[in-house]
């Protein structure tokens, strides 16, 4: 596979950013129709629905739709047709398996779900069609992965915007006519849309079926199988972690601070949730495809860090000067203690915004039993460090554990990384880090300014030299005029 250029990382950046921004604003309108016609209460048995089918589906998917995308990846990249065909019919048996399990396990479990989640067996029936959905999802999710696989980026966007509008478009009409009775069929429609539009993409590719015994399936999907159980496990235990640090906050702190801090959570996944999708989208497509390549590999990754920097500096610089503004705006004037919150914990998400780009080597090089023990050190060091510094510090101390963490992954990945294959960052993300750094650091001392026109006055005089600063790098370093390319793709 040819090294990727600058300009390529720049193009599926800003591709899948709008696809990112675009998907958020369909959520917030169907989240805006289902609060005026349905209330409070349509709102919460939304909730619960789509979260205990996110539940189900994350369980019983196996992780193939993660997993999946390495050895297609791999395989595309070998210009080896038969290896190639055999890749897509496998994972396509595998996505169809995991959709039925998943289907039945929603099937099976529908009055326990109706129970555990609403308090009693009313919501059986319910939850039974619901078993469409997560089967569903779970052939779109795997689907979506062969495209991404491919790097068939513009199908990919154009999959995912589309059955989104039409999921809008055609269910939300069903809450507007049927009431609290058209939730359970909107989010089938919608789940049906989602899965007829990637299978429509899907069928473009061209390959060969091949015909597979339940055998063959089993031994060549073995390593996707092996690498999505990891991902899932991580997964899982990442979540462990947060409802035990939520609980441990409400005995010591009360609800307020739990509130606080998952406020604080949403506006920084929210915000930096959009560029780090964006950014890794394509990125672990392309290191899967290059994995048995160490020198390819730290070119990539020290090109994918240095563009993350580049374009993230402005935005962090501009976000710590809005931050107050963004959490009236989306919360309430009660809600203001976020902010110290979010000013610390800000450099915890910087950081892991690089060390998940070295941790994605390991998933690439299927190094799984190390990830796995990676992953399930740094839960326990991250239960250790959140609860002593909350102990200490209250919710600030939060903020501080969020950076500490990301130091202390950045240090364990690239540790291991350099250990295992000698790959590093260059002298230019060096170079890269310290300015950003230094940038970040005095839009926080400004913003601590009780002065308004001389706190703005500096802070406008911040972020022009932030967006001088990403111009100049792109330009020279990277080759590309970044306002020029901005007006083209305006």
């Amino acid at each position: 596979m040819k090294e990727e250029s600058y300009k390529n990382i720049f193009k599926t950046t800003f591709l899948f950013g709008f696809v990112q921004v675009f998907n958020i604003l369909i959520k917030v309108i169907t989240n805006k129709i289902v609060a005026v016609l349905l209330g409070a209460e349509g709102m919460g048995i939304v909730g619960i629905y789509n979260n205990t089918l996110e539940f189900i589906k994350s369980g019983t998917s196996l992780g193939i739709s993660q997993s999946a995308v390495r050895d297609i990846s791999e395989a595309n990249a070998k210009d080896d047709d038969k290896r190639f065909s055999s890749t897509i019919s496998v994972t396509n048996r595998v996505i169809i398996i995991t959709g039925l399990l998943g289907g039945i396990v929603t099937l099976l479990l529908s009055p326990w779900l109706s129970e555990w989640t609403l308090g009693n067996r009313d919501y059986t029936f319910a939850f039974m069609l619901l078993s469409i959905v997560v089967v569903a999802r779970i052939l779109t999710d795997g689907q979506l992965a062969i495209l991404k696989g491919m790097r068939q980026l513009r199908s990919l966007a154009k999959a995912s915007m589309l059955g989104a509008v039409a999921g809008l478009v055609v269910g939300g009409p069903m809450y507007y006519l049927y009431g609290l009775q058209g939730v359970v069929p909107s989010l089938i429609t919608c789940a049906l849309v989602a899965l007829f539009f990637s299978n429509y993409y899907v069928r473009k590719i061209r390959y060969e079926h091949v015909v597979l015994t339940i055998n063959e399936v089993i031994t060549n999907a073995s390593s996707m199988i092996k690498m999505g159980i990891a991902l899932v496990f991580a997964s899982f235990l990442a979540n462990i972690v947060a409802l035990t640090i939520s609980a441990y906050m409400r005995a010591h702190g009360g609800l307020q601070d739990v509130g606080f801090y998952n406020a604080g959570l949403m506006i920084l996944n929210g915000y930096f949730g959009i560029i780090i999708t964006a950014l890794t989208t394509d990125y672990y497509p392309r290191i899967a495809a290059i994995n048995n390549d160490n020198i390819l590999l730290q070119k990539e990754l020290n090109k994918q860090a240095s563009v993350s920097l580049v374009l993230c500096c402005p935005l962090v610089v501009f976000f710590l000067f809005l931050l107050p503004f963004f959490v009236q705006i989306l919360y309430s004037k009660e809600f203001m203690p976020t902010v110290e919150f979010i000013r610390v914990a800000i450099w915890g998400t910087l950081v892991t915004i690089c060390s998940n780009q070295v941790d994605m080597i390991l998933v690439a090089k299927f190094k799984m039993k190390l990830f796995t023990i990676i992953a399930i050190l740094y839960r326990v060091l991250q239960l250790g460090v959140s609860l002593v510094f909350y102990q200490s510090y209250g919710l600030l101390g939060m903020g501080i554990s969020m950076t500490v963490l990301g130091v202390i992954h950045m240090l364990i990945m690239t540790t291991v990384v350099y250990q295992l294959y000698k790959i590093h960052f260059d002298r230019l993300f060096v170079k890269i880090v310290i300015v950003v750094s230094g940038l970040a650091i005095s839009a926080m001392v400004v913003c601590m300014l009780g002065n308004f026109i001389l706190k703005y006055s500096i802070g406008s005089l911040l972020v022009i030299l932030s967006c001088m600063f990403s111009l100049y790098v792109s330009n020279k370093y990277f080759g590309i005029n970044l306002l020029l390319y901005l007006k083209n793709k305006i």
